[in-house]
């Protein structure tokens, strides 16, 4: 990995192919996650350029103030970062809140160097989600949803027993393999980026207290006037049927749907995702 200085710190990014075909850069979750599972995004390099980096904030790049904690601080350094590589036309595609700052970078800097958008598990309204995980979480054993609700009205949302009612949500709708999922939690070494995601989220996928909890910016969907593409896992959390509302407000915008997977399509089904989209790309 690569790294380039700015005014926010310091931001680790990798960028592999060359320049045959338009670049694609890739936007991590979180907020506060990391890169490594776009990883698989790489496989597109021979063709063309893919980069992915770690938000300021999050994995190997620099820690940051509570103070920049939000929205204007990642679109700030994505615009840092196409100008330090130079990029003169490319296409942007984010995942979970990657779609989220994809969408914002796209709004709010107008830049007619993005050719085409690929949103992957999209949030765009925190109503909408959170009302996508209420749903979802009707459909739990009911031992679950009693922790879930009782741990959400006392405030025990670091407790065990709802760290475990997390697990269970998350094996169905995050990420369908229970043991790799265990796997990953315990090896977290992201614990500043877990901040972040804190702070602008909240303690879970599936309740949203931080900053970004009245977020919504579904109304201005009609504004994108590029091609579109969605794609959403069959069991994802962000579920197949809020994104096919959010295609009908773009003009030029499609919805492929994974099946056999949840929210983190790349771990679970990689090439039927990138089969997706590359054929889009292309």
């Amino acid at each position: 990995m690569a790294k380039i200085k700015h005014k926010f710190g310091t931001t680790y990014y990798e960028k592999k192919g060359r320049k045959n075909k338009t670049p694609i850069v890739c936007l991590h979750g979180g907020p506060g996650g990391t890169s490594k599972n776009l990883r698989p995004m790489l496989e597109l390099s021979d063709e063309r350029q893919v980069y992915i980096y770690d938000q300021i904030g999050g994995g190997k790049s620099s820690e940051i103030e509570q103070k920049l904690w939000k929205i204007e601080t990642f679109v700030e350094e994505l615009d840092i970062l196409i100008k330090e590589w130079g990029l003169d036309e490319f296409y942007l595609m984010g995942g979970s809140w990657g779609t989220t700052l994809a969408l914002e970078y796209y709004l709010r800097k107008k830049n007619n160097k993005i050719k085409g958008l690929i949103f992957q598990s999209p949030m765009f309204s925190a109503k909408d989600w959170q009302r996508d995980a209420n749903d979802l979480i009707a459909k739990l054993p009911k031992k679950t949803k009693k922790v879930i609700s009782f741990c959400h009205q006392i405030g025990a949302t670091d407790s065990k027993v709802y760290k475990e009612a997390m697990m269970e949500y998350y094996s169905r709708h995050v990420f369908r393999n229970k043991k790799k999922l265990l796997e990953r939690s315990a090896k977290n070494t992201n614990e500043h980026g877990e901040k972040v995601y804190m702070h602008m989220w909240g303690p879970s996928e599936f309740m949203a207290t931080g900053t970004l909890k009245k977020y919504t910016r579904v109304k201005d969907l009609g504004k994108i006037s590029i091609p579109t593409l969605f794609i959403c896992g069959f069991y994802d959390e962000a579920r197949p049927s809020t994104a096919k509302k959010y295609v009908a407000k773009i003009k030029d915008a499609r919805l492929s749907v994974i099946k056999g997977a949840s929210h983190a399509i790349l771990s679970e089904r990689p090439k039927e995702m990138l089969k997706v989209v590359k054929k889009f790309l292309d």
